[in-house]
């Protein structure tokens, strides 16, 4: 079964409708109006990749927060199998995804991504951000990360 299949199955299912992809082969849902996953179909992989938004990248300042995203990532060990990375301004969780076969395949993999977004949202909402100005001549990101 297609991807695009499996979504529209999905969004009649959950009462919204026929849930189709954009042009790039993407298509956003939002969870509880709280958090919104991104699905993105990469036809040349036959892959489907999830990924949300996590955190603003300040919390990369502090140098313990990085080895603690590096060292939960490692393997998706605390991830659910996810991983995290930094895009513009924010730190991203994705995942890829192979063989969703059907609609329950979709909901299981959904539900074991928005249940590992949530947590690490919830991690890092109480990490200081450190957003406040760096003094010129000094670099955004901490240059003595040890792992």
């Amino acid at each position: 079964m297609l991807f695009e299949d499996i979504l529209k199955e999905f969004g009649q299912a959950a009462g919204i409708g026929d849930i189709v992809l954009d042009e790039e082969g993407s298509c956003a849902l939002s969870f509880d109006g709280e958090r919104e996953i991104t699905f993105t179909r990469d036809a040349r992989e036959e892959a489907v990749f999830f990924y949300a938004r996590v955190a603003d990248a300040g919390i990369l300042r502090e140098a313990e927060t990085c080895r603690r995203l590096l060292a939960a990532s490692c393997l998706g060990a605390e991830t659910g199998g996810a991983a995290f990375a930094l895009y513009g301004n924010s730190v991203l969780l994705w995942k890829r995804h192979e063989n969703l076969a059907d609609k329950p395949a979709l909901e299981k993999a959904i539900n074991a991504f928005l249940s590992a977004l949530i947590e690490w949202q919830e991690k890092l909402a109480r990490t200081p951000d450190k957003t406040a100005p760096q003094p010129a001549g000094n670099m955004p990101f901490p240059t003595d990360i040890r792992v």
